[in-house]
């Protein structure tokens, strides 16, 4: 190994991944061809999210140097990966394991790819593999505690998390995984413990950040009622989610029609609990970071553009209930109305202020802005003309659009483009 490469694994070990590019980058200009130094640049990039396409570039040309060798193609399996390009992650790892079938890294790579696909017994499967060719493997055993918990497998992860723990103490993702199998229990003070120590070993770790957030937003019933929801859902196949969401739709036909025949405005109400329903998982997180703005310790986690998205989402959804509640007790639809307006364009406002990518904030930023317009409109409306049901002139038309609104900024949440950054962008 050259003395350039020898620095720059050094450089790299330290944390130093700028220096160490450059040191790489001047080894390059002298010998363009060095495989090694390309599987070099690869590692360091990876470090640097801003540089993730460069990392993929520099693998790929790695694999070009080095066609007969799975790390290379490993290599490029992680980088695809962590661009969220999961399905091309598979079939880089899948070559490398077709060149070296007992190449743990490779098993590894496998793991994480199908992982993000949430194919979790194959993930399992393939973090096993990982640790039949080498036991002590701190990543295989990671996953396969993270496989094992989304498949609900608590005490066979928490199992695995001691295992690797009584292994090295000093292990922070365990300390993680152990926070997260907790919380899914329901053991909110033990999961903060894990959480804070898996911080403590590694103060920038995110699945330890999100994960204290988490045991700290768990501290409200409304957080702990969605994470069981979550969790039971997540164990479920497409199929019977799907099954259960049409059961939940019939059901509220139902309702919504007895309702009806009862008492006009008791339909909003009963739309209001299938839209917290439909779209729980949207508003949790905003919902509980607004219950968290009262403790003076678990508001430290939130950063600046949460508690202000906390503040508004909380407002929207709580002052609209409030104002559903008075409008029913007065008889009064418009106060009514602009109850439920509030309440949906929570939805919307979910997906503006913390959102990574700047197209997603324009868009949904226009949605919010579109359904506060409109239910001023409406609201105008109905105050003009008394009696006039909520569906008819113009604003029925305004209501219909609102919730046309509201239902695509659903939709287009589920768009990567419009919900996750580009790599470097903020």
């Amino acid at each position: 190994m050259s003395v350039e490469l020898r620095r720059a694994e050094l450089l790299r070990e330290r944390g130093r991944h700028e220096e160490a590019i450059a040191v790489l980058m001047s080894h390059l200009a002298l010998e363009p061809e060095d495989p090694r130094a390309f599987i070099e640049l690869t590692l360091n990039r990876l470090e640097v999210p801003e540089q993730l396409r460069e990392a993929l570039s520099n693998a790929r040309t790695a694999v070009g140097l080095m066609p007969e060798d799975a790390y290379p193609r490993s290599l490029e399996a992680r980088v695809l990966y962590y661009l969220d390009r999961n399905k091309e992650a598979l079939v880089a790892a899948e070559a490398a394991i077709a060149l070296e079938p007992e190449f743990g890294h490779a098993w590894v790579s496998k793991s994480l790819a199908l992982l993000g696909m949430s194919r979790w017994k194959e993930a399992e499967a393939s973090a096993r593999e990982a640790l039949g060719i080498d036991p002590e493997d701190v990543s295989a055993s990671n996953l396969l505690s993270h496989a094992l918990l989304k498949q609900n497998r608590l005490d066979e992860s928490d199992a695995e998390v001691k295992r690797r723990l009584a292994r090295d103490p000093e292990d922070a993702f365990s300390f993680a995984n152990g926070g997260w199998a907790a919380l899914q229990r329901g053991e909110v003070a033990v999961a903060e413990g894990y959480f804070r120590e898996a911080l403590r070993l590694e103060p920038g770790m995110e699945h330890a950040r999100e994960g204290l957030k988490s045991a700290y937003r768990a501290r409200s019933w409304f957080y702990r009622v969605f994470l069981k929801w979550a969790f039971f859902m997540q164990r479920l196949s497409g199929g019977n989610q799907l099954a259960i969401t049409i059961g939940v739709l019939v059901g509220f036909k139902v309702l919504r029609a007895v309702a009806a025949s009862i008492h006009p405005l008791l339909v909003i109400p009963i739309a209001l609990a299938y839209y917290v329903f439909l779209f729980g998982s949207w508003l949790a997180v905003g919902l509980a970071n607004f219950i968290l703005l009262k403790d003076p310790v678990a508001r430290l986690s939130l950063d600046r553009m949460e508690k202000v998205e906390a503040g508004v989402i909380g407002g929207l959804f709580f002052g609209g209930l409030v104002a559903v509640a008075a409008g029913l007790a007065m008889g009064s639809a418009v106060v009514a109305v602009v109850g439920a307006v509030m309440v949906l364009a929570a939805l919307p406002a979910t997906m503006v202020l913390t959102n990574p990518s700047k197209v997603g904030r324009v868009v949904f930023g226009g949605i919010f802005v579109a359904v506060l317009v409109l239910g001023v409109v409406l609201a105008v409306d109905l105050g003009r003309h008394a009696g006039r049901g909520i569906f008819e002139g113009t604003a029925g038309s305004c209501a219909v659009l609102i919730l046309l609104l509201v239902a695509g900024s659903s939709w287009l949440g589920m768009i990567d483009a419009l919900r996750k950054g580009k790599p470097g962008e903020g």
